[in-house]
């Protein structure tokens, strides 16, 4: 199941916002990326371009925040059809995770993807008790429908800002 059973009503009233201007795309990346359909091309907003996994279906996104945020919901675009990303592992503030850490921890939260929930315009309801304070927001697509690759043509975040952390104002000691 990846929908809360609560009322889009709720989730209107938390001033959910694109969280697009306080994602730190300086700190943030893609592993195992198909370097001629690479990460940045989730934020552009043209779904010609994309991001394609490049030697299995496997992907790990890591987005990096410039601010501390709450995440209400996300929103994956992908074509519909073999490549289109289906089961979804999401993971907070451990931005150093590989494969085999994926793999093998217990995500924050998991999703199986439908056709519909890659639409443009539709959005996935995370259990947003769980994701109150976050930094960095690790997304393991670990499989897709069935094709060798995976395509995601674009990436949305939505929540809140948690105020009074700016993250790239804090300097590295020692």
């Amino acid at each position: 199941l990846n929908r809360p059973l609560w009322s889009s009503c709720a989730m209107a009233a938390s001033q959910a916002e694109d969280l697009s201007p306080v994602i730190d795309k300086g700190q943030s990346f893609c592993l195992n990326e198909d370097a001629a359909h690479s990460f940045g091309n989730l934020f552009i907003g043209d779904e010609t371009l994309f991001l394609r996994s490049s030697s299995d279906d496997q992907l790990i996104i890591l987005i990096s925040f410039k601010d501390t945020v709450k995440l209400e919901s996300v929103s994956f675009v992908a074509p519909i059809g073999d490549e289109s990303p289906s089961t979804v592992k999401l993971f907070i503030n451990n931005p150093s995770m590989d494969f085999s850490d994926c793999e093998e921890g217990k995500p924050v939260q998991a999703l199986e993807l439908t056709p519909e929930d890659l639409a443009a315009d539709s959005v996935t309801n995370l259990y947003s008790v769980k994701f109150q304070r976050v930094n960095s927001l690790t997304i393991f697509v670990e499989e897709s429908t069935g094709g060798d690759l995976t395509q995601i043509s674009g990436l949305k975040l939505f929540g809140t800002t948690v105020q009074g952390t700016n993250m790239a104002e804090f300097k590295k000691v020692g």
